[in-house]
């Protein structure tokens, strides 16, 4: 072994021990930078629009409660009123499971998806993957059964084709 090598390999050492000292040293510090970024996140969605929140929550209160006419009353309002925002389209997704209407309300959270494609990202607090699997799954098997009963019927054929699409949005979620 030369002098050059025997230089290199010194060098090597202690780059290596610079580096994993460094990289101890700093360990903590992204997590809590993440962590903070994403509350900051997550409240100004809130911040955005609270009189929206607000009918919302009405609204689901009133679902939940059993009230199922006045709160799609209170939902078509807020379709009219905010139709860029995913929130009143989810909404009326849930309106429409409960009704037990699993193909209209695949539609409803299809638009809320493509609106606002958080409600995949199970990092944020508005995730509502599992939900929309199930969604899609009931209307999957209520279309095959209209479509074993109609073969012919392209609109069933069209709608299996948003099932799809819908699917695919779920499975290539950020996870």
């Amino acid at each position: 072994m030369d002098r050059l090598d025997r230089i290199s390999i010194w060098a090597i050492i202690i780059l290596v021990i610079g580096s994993s000292a460094l990289i101890s040293h700093h360990m903590g510090e992204a997590v809590s930078d993440k962590n903070n970024r994403q509350k900051i996140l997550s409240s100004a969605v809130t911040i955005l629009n609270p009189e929206l929140e607000n009918k919302v929550k009405a609204a689901r209160g009133l679902m939940e409660g059993g009230n199922l006419a006045k709160s799609e009353i209170l939902v078509r309002e807020l379709l009219n009123q905010y139709p860029y925002e995913g929130g009143p389209r989810m909404l009326m997704g849930d309106l429409y499971m409960r009704k037990q209407d699993p193909v209209k309300a695949m539609f409803e959270y299809k638009e809320a998806v493509d609106l606002y494609p958080d409600y995949l990202d199970k990092k944020t607090p508005l995730f509502q993957g599992k939900k929309l699997k199930i969604a899609v799954r009931e209307a999957m098997e209520e279309i095959e059964k209209k479509i074993k009963a109609k073969p012919k019927d392209e609109n069933m054929k069209k709608d299996r084709k948003v099932i799809y699409y819908l699917q695919r949005r779920i499975a290539g979620s950020c996870g």
